[in-house]
């Protein structure tokens, strides 16, 4: 039997998504000491990016193990994204950023072509500084995915197509020449389109430190740990356990209340940047959830480098290791008929990726990137496993 972690998988990566490409921060203001200021002059920058890529597992889709699985869909795609960005000093002590991309991914092969995605980001921030150590500026960020409709009943109620809305206000205060503290609230609305049942709105709230070491010679070190929490309101029911005796049997259905969800989070990392750019981090969330299976614990343990080479090239890496632990394993099918069903106890997702580049002049860059996924940490008989090639070649304008 072949299955696929259904909207919830789809939901959590999109909101990884979203939340890590939905706002570009006007200058000295996502952790610079504020002292500095914003641009003093005018800053825009276009760059425009095309290549091909190969993913060995389009549909995301897991595997069981002991039982007959369909065929896992390879395809060739292109990638296009364009972007712009513009800051400036409009004031004194205030500036401005702007930022907007679209990017899209092409598959080839007939049974990926569902796959196929548009992406619409922007975002604006305004930033006001009150003397040499404070701070404060008021941002939002717009991301949409608009995925290619399918035939396919499973496949329509995963698309990854939704959009997320996040207007935050953050205040910074450099507190010595080292350290900075951020304090940082705001919303989130967020529409799942395939099913909206998986729609919610939150408040947000976050508090970071920052230190930072830049020595007159050698390398640079900066360090960072924050917290953060999310109250998410769902539109659709909790699922529970106590179902009635129409319900199948050893499956979850919908209750009397709304889901909610309260997520928990934490992270630190370390960064030293030098010839060679060396670092590593540490994140957990936790998502208490009165809908079954929704509960979780995730630990990520990450590490990054940053290198040139000879002949003009530039390598980076990062890895990323997923630790997962479920309070209540969410059922997503069965071995056999009248066997258990079978859980997503382990959704661990976790990845290597290598960036190999080369500039071509003073505005384009080829690059080669090699990507892997795996949830190769887990005692569930769920296996999951992508690999990604991409070639491009890169444009930059900017002043």
């Amino acid at each position: 039997m072949h299955t696929r972690l259904w909207p919830r998988a789809t939901l959590l990566a999109s909101l990884v998504v979203a939340a890590g490409g939905g706002a570009h921060a006007a200058p000295g203001s996502a952790g610079d000491p504020p002292g500095g200021g914003p641009a003093d002059a005018e800053r825009y920058v276009l760059r425009a990016e095309a290549g091909a890529e190969y993913d060995s597992n389009a549909h995301r889709a897991e595997i069981i193990t002991g039982v007959p699985n369909p065929p896992i869909i390879a395809s060739p795609l292109e990638r296009f994204v364009l972007s712009w960005s513009l800051s400036d000093a409009v004031a004194d002590e205030q500036s401005v950023a702007l930022a907007a991309t679209a990017a899209a991914k092409l598959f080839d092969a007939p049974a990926a072509r569902d796959e196929d995605v548009a992406i619409a980001q922007s975002s604006a921030a305004w930033q006001r500084t009150f003397g040499p150590a404070t701070s404060l500026t008021a941002s939002g960020a717009y991301y949409e995915a608009f995925q290619r409709a399918s035939a396919d009943l499973t496949e329509a109620s995963q698309r990854r197509d939704f959009r997320s809305l996040a207007p935050e206000l953050r205040l910074q205060h450099a507190m010595t020449d080292a350290f900075t503290l951020g304090v940082e609230g705001g919303a989130r609305w967020f529409v799942f389109k395939p099913d909206r049942d998986y729609d919610f709105q939150s408040p947000v709230a976050s508090l970071d430190l920052r230190w930072v070491r830049l020595p007159d010679g050698g390398a640079d070190w900066e360090a960072s740990a924050g917290l953060g929490y999310e109250h998410r309101s769902f539109a659709g029911p909790a699922l529970v356990d106590d179902c009635p005796a129409a319900a199948t049997p050893g499956l979850p259905c919908s209750g009397p209340d709304p889901r909610v969800d309260d997520l928990f989070s934490a992270h630190a990392e370390a960064v030293r940047t030098g010839r060679i750019l060396l670092g590593a981090g540490y994140g957990f969330t936790a998502n208490l959830s009165n809908s079954v299976g929704e509960t979780v614990t995730r630990h990520a343990l990450s590490a990054r480098l940053a290198t040139p080479l000879p002949l003009g090239l530039s390598l980076a890496g990062r890895g990323e290791l997923i630790f997962a632990y479920y309070r209540g394993a969410l059922p997503v099918g069965q071995l056999s008929p009248g066997s258990p069903y079978v859980s997503i106890e382990d959704e661990n997702r976790s990845n290597v990726r290598v960036d190999l580049s080369r500039g071509l002049g003073d505005r384009f860059r080829a690059l080669v990137r090699y990507t892997l996924y795996a949830n190769e940490i887990t005692s569930a008989p769920i296996q999951y496993r992508r690999q990604t090639l991409l070639l491009s070649l890169g444009y930059t304008d900017e002043k």
